[in-house]
């Protein structure tokens, strides 16, 4: 098997050579000729740059395409043998591992539980997945990506705040090269799912979109012109600390009446366990055994999915307040795309009308008709492959 050489790569390569071959990763399989639409550059370039890629194995002829009137033309695509990238994705309750070839598919895969693991066991426990990913990979490990939930410093490598694993200021990024000695590149969860939605789910053929995780807590992130938002700070895209209601609950940052305190899956448990509380019923409290902590989002979908009055109300509530958060956003940013990801797209049948009749109320006509609204349901792939990109960019 070829194995791919960076020095070789750099040595030989210069800007135009890595848009060309970022093009074919992100629209591959592609012809040369929409490589040249999307990157403005001449078609002998193109043939030039594309056949230098071929020589250093990095992209293959794929297959012929369809005619348009003309010649077939020949799709190029990655070489899915050539590099290969880890993913180490840790969440509040589990670590999980990926080995990525160059077509961002999953060769290997692992899990561990980590709640109530002690932090500095988690670090152990990433390295140690890390390396064990590194000897079943049959080529050298391109790069590393580590997605962690909460704040981060991506260009720095540092996981700010995770307080579900009590970390506070963990520099994964020196940690992992000092012990393993490959570039190491840090994400948070939802702009990691994020770059995978946009490069490779539904927002691929746009350039300005709004992302929205509703899950346990409610993250977003924002693309203008194709690229990623970070703000001055890197703390951009915070929709769900944005106020919706001034005499709502109080939320995990402190503030009262914020979005994710309002339509977030722990949200959503708390306003069912409050009705039920309150005297209403439900069969939401038989199949949690009649414990109202044992209570979880997914059996609340579950009880809506079997009509169960309740449950069905809740959820409609949660839309209109989500409807009112996407209405803002679309009219602060006017995207061509806003897309809901996470936990509640499973609740879709239940939400989106009553989003989108909230959406259509509450948002400028000019706004709001150019905007699609979308669910996403790559899940966890958006993360794996989002955070691998990261990687492939960064290097490449």
């Amino acid at each position: 098997m070829q194995k791919f050489n960076l020095d070789e790569f750099k040595a030989t390569t210069n800007a135009n050579d890595c848009l060309v071959l970022n093009t074919i990763r992100h629209y591959g399989p592609i012809s040369r000729a929409a490589i040249a639409k999307v990157t403005d550059l001449t078609a002998p370039a193109i043939t030039y740059i594309t056949n230098k890629l071929l020589d250093l194995g990095l992209v293959v002829e794929y297959k012929v395409g369809k005619s348009s009137g003309g010649r077939r033309p020949i799709l190029l695509t990655v070489n899915p043998d050539i590099l290969n990238v880890i993913v180490i994705h840790i969440s509040s309750t589990k670590l999980r591992g990926y080995l990525v070839n160059g077509d961002l598919q999953v060769l290997t895969e692992r899990e561990y539980p980590v709640q109530k693991v002690p932090k500095d066991d988690i670090l152990e426990l990433m390295l140690t997945t890390i390396s064990d990913l590194k000897q079943e990979s049959k080529t050298d490990i391109l790069g590393i990506g580590v997605v962690v939930h909460g704040p981060v410093k991506s260009k720095e490598g540092i996981s700010i705040f995770a307080p579900n694993l009590g970390w506070r200021n963990v520099p994964i990024k020196y940690i992992v090269e000092e012990k393993i000695g490959i570039p190491t590149f840090v994400e948070n969860d939802v702009r990691a799912m994020a770059i995978g939605e946009f490069h490779y789910g539904t927002a691929r053929s746009v350039e300005n979109m709004v992302f929205l995780k509703v899950g346990y807590g409610v993250g977003s992130a924002i693309f203008i012109d194709g690229r990623l938002y970070r703000g001055h700070g890197d703390s951009a895209g915070e929709i769900g600390h944005t106020t919706i209601d001034v005499g709502g609950p109080l939320c995990s940052c402190g503030n009262y009446g914020c979005l994710e305190a309002l339509v977030s899956e722990n949200a959503l448990v708390k306003a069912m366990v409050k009705s039920i509380k309150e005297g209403r019923s439900s069969v939401v409290q038989d199949m949690a055994g009649g414990n109202l902590d044992e209570i979880t989002p997914e059996i609340i979908y579950e009880a809506a999915e079997k009509g169960d009055i309740l449950a069905g109300r809740i959820l409609r509530q949660v839309a209109r307040y989500l409807g009112i958060g996407i209405a803002n956003a679309i009219n602060t940013f006017n995207p061509e795309l806003l897309t809901i990801g996470g936990g509640i797209v499973r609740a879709r049948t239940f939400i989106e009308d009553t989003i989108l009749d909230t959406v259509k109320m509450r948002s400028l006509e000019n706004s709001y008709s150019l905007c699609e609204i979308e669910f996403s349901d790559m899940g966890e792939v958006a993360t794996v492959k989002g955070a691998a990109d990261v990687v492939m960019t960064a290097i490449l």
